[in-house]
């Protein structure tokens, strides 16, 4: 998979990916270590969704930025993204 592993960016913005597209893109990613930038505002994922995030946030050291803004993630689904954070010291900017 030569080009998953020179992926930077991915941007999936107002595609309606739900929590079912988030469980897809962690798998996709599991063997990505070099994305730096994920744009997954406004596609409806919930906490379920975000717990999937927190496992993206906790295995790819080089992302520096993330977009979730206009999701309904609620405590929950922080909690999960905030947990996946404490591996994650190269995130520098995150919108909620």
């Amino acid at each position: 998979m030569e080009m998953m592993d020179s992926l930077k960016k991915i941007c999936l913005e107002n595609n309606g990916i739900k929590d079912r597209g988030c469980r897809a893109l962690a798998k996709a990613l599991e063997e990505n270590d070099t994305l730096l930038s994920l744009y997954l505002e406004n596609n409806q994922i919930t906490s379920d969704g975000a717990k999937e995030i927190g496992q993206i946030l906790s295995n790819k050291y080089k992302l520096s930025k993330i977009n979730l803004n206009n999701n309904p993630l609620r405590d929950e689904g922080i909690k999960a993204i905030a947990a996946g954070l404490v591996e994650n010291d190269t995130l520098r900017v995150i919108t909620l």
